[in-house]
């Protein structure tokens, strides 16, 4: 009985040391994963908030209300500009 116990023992550490190995094999990778995907949503943050600033400052210098609309180009097949309800009219109701 004993002898079962110290068996039974040696293959659960055992497991438990494969469990560990194992989990700290794919630990780098899942890291390495994690960087790449942070790296890539902080550039396109950074795209985002150039883009805002060049809008901004379009906004900023316009004078009329065609080159307001000039600092939403619209999107290609959609029909609607970027930039919102702006239309150069008085809002809706």
């Amino acid at each position: 009985m004993k002898a079962t116990i110290t068996a039974i023992s040696a293959i659960a550490a055992a497991l438990v040391s494969f469990a560990a190995v194992a989990q700290q094999g794919s630990a780098p990778q899942e890291q390495q994963r994690f960087e790449e995907v942070k790296q890539r949503v902080e550039s396109r943050i950074q795209e985002r908030i150039a883009d805002l600033q060049s809008r901004l400052s379009c906004v900023q210098n316009s004078q009329d209300p065609e080159a307001l609309r000039a600092c939403f180009p619209q999107r290609a097949g959609s029909g609607e500009g970027r930039g919102g309800r702006y239309q150069g009219g008085p809002k809706p109701q």
